[in-house]
């Protein structure tokens, strides 16, 4: 009996010790990918003011203002129309963009953490505005993860007029509409678009995600266990990054860059059918890698 209570005893220890070590490795990973809650650019600022106030813009002035602004092209163009406060708000982005930050890390459920930007007083605010942005525009943050994977939020831009998006955002929960205004909290985001696509196909494709993908449940292992896309058959079960995938792949573009079983905030962000409106919180020359 003795004899049998010892070997008990190593079993539960040997188990516990395993626990530790996962666990170890889970905080020691987390703390790791801390860093990258926010990444400011890795040069310096400069004056852009001339270039905001040239007639006409050149390829290379836009890939300067990018590395200043964070803003993309489409962005400028929108900002640069405005002639009363375009400009003061293009350097407005810009001061954001090079600005420190404090991020605070809340526990959204039992393994995974979203971070948002806090003041001095340990208050919710937003780090930066967003660009002008469309029905059909993309969002996706790295600003959450689980068990030290950084795995990262989607949304898709579904109201411009009501500053809607539709999300799946927690284990649990159907999707639903959301208020846009919470993605400013975020201390890292981008928000894209599809290249060379009239807004009228944008907006149909919006449409379709709000009729489709609407209060479905959440489902972290489609892709997985049932069909990722299957024309005909609207899905059963969804997540963050899956609801943006799927009513595009309806359209025709598959914007999941490796083209695995499951969709992610980065395979999003890395499709070569996307462009970037904005980025905040990623260094723009090393974007999400």
């Amino acid at each position: 009996m003795k004899k049998k209570t010892i070997v008990s005893l190593r079993i539960l220890l040997i188990i516990l010790c395993i626990l530790l070590t996962i666990f170890l490795a889970i905080e020691i990973k987390s703390k790791l990918t801390a860093p990258l809650a926010h990444v400011k650019p890795s040069y310096d600022k400069i004056s852009i003011v001339e270039l905001i106030n040239k007639t006409s813009l050149t390829e290379d002035d836009y890939e300067t203002l990018f590395y200043q602004t964070g803003l993309g092209k489409d962005a400028i163009n929108k900002l640069l129309n405005d002639k009363v406060y375009g400009k003061s708000k293009i350097l407005k982005f810009q001061e954001n963009l090079f600005k420190d930050i404090s991020v605070y890390y809340e526990k959204i459920t039992p393994v995974t953490y979203q971070e948002s930007v806090v003041n001095e007083k340990g208050q919710l605010v937003f780090g930066t505005d967003l660009a002008p942005y469309d029905n059909g525009y993309i969002l996706v943050t790295r600003a959450t993860y689980s068990l030290g994977w950084r795995h990262g939020h989607a949304a898709i831009i579904t109201d411009t007029i009501n500053g809607n998006t539709l999300e799946s955002a927690v284990l649990g929960y159907d999707s639903q509409i959301m208020g846009i205004s919470k993605w400013k909290f975020y201390p890292n985001f981008m928000i894209l678009k599809l290249k060379d696509v009239p807004q009228e196909k944008l907006d149909e494709i919006a449409k379709y995600a709000v009729k489709k993908l609407n209060k479905v449940p959440y489902k972290l292992t489609t892709g997985i266990f049932n069909n990722k896309y299957k024309d005909g058959i609207d899905p059963i079960g969804t997540h963050c990054s899956h609801l943006v995938w799927y009513p595009f792949m309806k359209f025709g573009y598959d914007l999941d860059s490796d083209g695995g079983m499951i969709v992610t905030p980065m395979d999003l962000a890395t499709s070569p059918y996307l462009e970037i409106v904005q980025v905040y919180g990623f260094d723009p020359k090393e974007l999400w890698k």
